[in-house]
């Protein structure tokens, strides 16, 4: 079973898990999704669900259980000096037997444009990657520019494009994902330059 650390610390950034599940935490998390909510809406089905503050306490439950399964493992995002939450970032999908898992991620439009987001992934690649993990994947609609550019900063290579491998409700079409990713090996080359 995977362990991952409650904190993962950076530069500019502190990871930290999203423990214990609060009303207080959920409001936080609210305020920030709402702030975000034209923009995130196009890329995360779930937005439309998180109406009132209380919205994200069920997946701030969740998120202990699956952690404590060591099948997933969320993380927020937080500015070092201020504590400001500025998004979420998940090491998820973990297998156990193929030592691979997905990063999924979120930030606030108050937050973009800082590299933030790029910090926060290599800080959480750089940690699986030492636990054991051996293939991380990050997927991201094809039209999804900024989501797109955090794999290629990150140093992910692009292995292909899934067609038409989801439906979106709300933009009554099916749509394409590219799927980026990075092996224990091409870390390891990455960190003896």
């Amino acid at each position: 079973m995977l362990k991952m650390p409650a904190k993962i610390e950076s530069d500019r950034i502190v990871l930290v898990r999203p423990y214990p599940a609060s009303v207080e935490l959920s409001k936080e998390m609210f305020e920030k999704i709402d702030l975000s909510r034209k923009t995130l809406r196009d890329w995360l089905p779930w937005v439309d669900g998180v109406k009132t503050p209380e919205d994200r306490l069920p997946w701030l439950t969740n998120q202990t259980q699956t952690w404590d399964k060591g099948e997933g493992f969320a993380y927020l995002i937080r500015n070092k000096k201020t504590k400001a939450l500025l998004g979420c970032v998940d090491l998820m999908d973990y297998s156990e037997k193929h030592k691979s898992a997905e990063i999924g991620y979120w930030l606030s439009d108050d937050a973009v444009g800082h590299g933030y987001m790029s910090e926060a992934v290599s800080a959480l690649e750089n940690t699986a990657f030492k636990k054991g993990v051996n293939r991380i994947m990050i997927g991201c609609d094809v039209e999804n520019v900024r989501s797109i550019n955090v794999p290629k900063r990150c140093g992910y290579r692009l292995e292909g494009v899934l067609r038409s491998n989801i439906w979106d409700k709300r933009w009554q079409s099916f749509r394409d994902t590219q799927i980026w990713s990075k092996l224990r090996s091409e870390w390891q080359a990455e960190q003896k330059k």
